[in-house]
């Protein structure tokens, strides 16, 4: 073998030297390169991971949202649509007592005005009559005058 080595005339201290200094750069690059870029790039993954997680729950925060929101807003169309229907019956209430107390007050005031007709009717008949009372003692008093 030593006889193929000088053959191409390679020196076997030398190889051996240069064998040593790959092996100590191969471990060099390892540890200060190889590592910590692994140790990066592991980092880099676990940061990607947690996004894409932390997306997934934000995706499912966001449905169950939009999920009470939708049943939020029809509980509130049902409320509201009961205060409605309350409000529409207090108004039929209000507008029917009120109805009843304005014919009321009509029937009073026609009430009122009959007896006021009456009584005007009443006044304006006497008035009349001591009127015709009176003219009736003039025309006398002009006829027994003539005479």
């Amino acid at each position: 073998m030593e006889d193929l080595i000088n053959a191409f005339g390679l020196d076997t201290r030398l190889v051996a030297i240069q064998i040593l200094n790959f092996a100590v750069l191969a471990g060099a690059l390892w540890y200060f390169l190889y590592t910590p870029v692994l140790k990066l790039l592991d980092d880099r993954k676990k940061t990607i991971d947690e996004g894409l997680q932390d997306a997934e729950d934000a995706k499912a925060l966001k449905e169950n949202a939009e999920a009470e929101r939708i049943s939020l807003l029809t509980k509130a169309q049902k409320e509201a649509e009961v205060v409605a229907e309350k409000a529409k019956a207090h108004a039929a209430e209000k507008s029917v007592e009120l109805v009843g107390v304005a014919e009321a007050k009509a029937q009073a005031l026609i009430v009122d005005a009959e007896k006021k007709g009456v009584e005007i009717k009443a006044k304006a008949e006497k008035e009349s009559e001591a009127e015709i009372a009176k003219l009736a003692v003039l025309a006398a008093e002009r006829v027994l005058a003539e005479k």
